[in-house]
């Protein structure tokens, strides 16, 4: 038996329990793992809410984690007991040991802990999923980003610089404004104190951003959309504040939308592969740099929660199991 985090209900994180849960063997193109550390990811609130259709209770949460293989079964190549991997996108990670398919999980590089491959595995590979697929950014582009000092957004800010794009990223308070700026956004407007579409319209001299990367939701993508350039393109990924309210007439003449969620990855796996390692390329080149910025036993997985929905948090977050 081994310790999981479940929801046992639709609900708030108070919901979530601690369970001893039976592990078993791997059956056939399966491994199994012991998880060194696990990520925190805002649609685990999603799913902890029942948000989603065919969402049944009680469940194990979470979607990406890092550790090593301790046993792999039949047909199985290309991974051996012993073997350090992180995976993101495979539900049920809240937990200390899991199975799981051995063709969604990726080896972890050397220099890369497992706390941080945990924390960084579904950001980065949105990153490149939203800068190179879903609307690619170009040296001297300009680009809205919001929530820049989250999890996704920090490491859009570094892409974005290592790219040569000029990233304007939207922040609620002066620390998150710092750290957006020191990994890399060239301008950082706090919503809370000033109007961004007329601060983005400013900065861009009138013209607009070429794209907008929204993960918030809500009314969100509807006013940002007065900030797009002709031809530009609204990229939606999440959404933190609830379902977007944007329809087809919001939109501005001659301008793009896109819908830019990773779970299309989830029937191209060559694709996640390659973000994966584009991603710990740009790690191990020092482009890109991985920040645990808070880490919580698995047991306080609620508070983890209660402190991501309340937007107390910056950048990445892990349990420990």
């Amino acid at each position: 038996m081994v310790k999981a985090l479940r929801a046992v209900r639709a609900g708030g994180p108070e919901v979530l329990e601690l369970s001893d849960v039976e592990v078993g063997d791997p059956g056939a193109g399966e491994i199994r793992m012991r998880h060194g550390a696990i990520g925190v990811n805002y649609i685990d609130t999603y799913h902890r809410e029942g948000i989603y259709p065919g969402s049944d209770f009680p469940r194990i949460l979470g979607v990406e984690g890092a550790g090593e293989i301790t046993a792999v079964g039949d047909g199985v190549s290309g991974h051996k007991v012993g073997d350090r991997v992180c995976y993101p996108l495979a539900p049920g990670s809240y937990c200390a040991e899991r199975l799981i398919k051995a063709d969604v999980v990726v080896p972890v590089p050397d220099g890369v802990s497992d706390d941080e491959a945990a924390a960084a595995i579904t950001k980065g590979i949105t990153v490149h999923h939203l800068f190179n697929r879903v609307r690619p950014v170009n040296k001297g582009d300009w680009v809205l980003f919001h929530a820049a000092a989250g999890g996704v957004g920090l490491f859009a800010c570094q892409w974005a610089k290592h790219i040569g794009a000029q990233l304007i990223g939207t922040v609620s308070t002066d620390a998150k404004a710092k750290l957006a700026s020191s990994l890399g956004a060239a301008h950082v407007i706090k919503y809370t104190e000033e109007d961004f579409v007329a601060r983005v319209k400013e900065l861009t001299g009138g013209t607009g951003v070429a794209a907008i990367y929204d993960g918030i939701g809500g009314d969100n993508p509807k006013k940002s959309a007065a900030c797009l350039a002709t031809y530009g393109t609204l990229c939606t990924f999440g959404a933190a504040s609830g379902p977007s309210t944007l329809t087809i007439e919001d939109l501005p003449q001659s301008v793009l939308y896109s819908k830019g969620s990773i779970a299309s990855l989830l029937g191209r796996l060559d694709e996640m592969r390659e973000s994966a390692a584009a991603f710990f390329d740009l790690v191990a080149k020092g482009a890109i740099k991985i920040e645990v910025n808070h880490s919580y036993a698995l047991k306080d997985g609620a508070q983890a929660h209660i402190d991501l929905q309340s937007r107390k948090t910056t950048g990445s977050i892990i349990l420990k199991p």
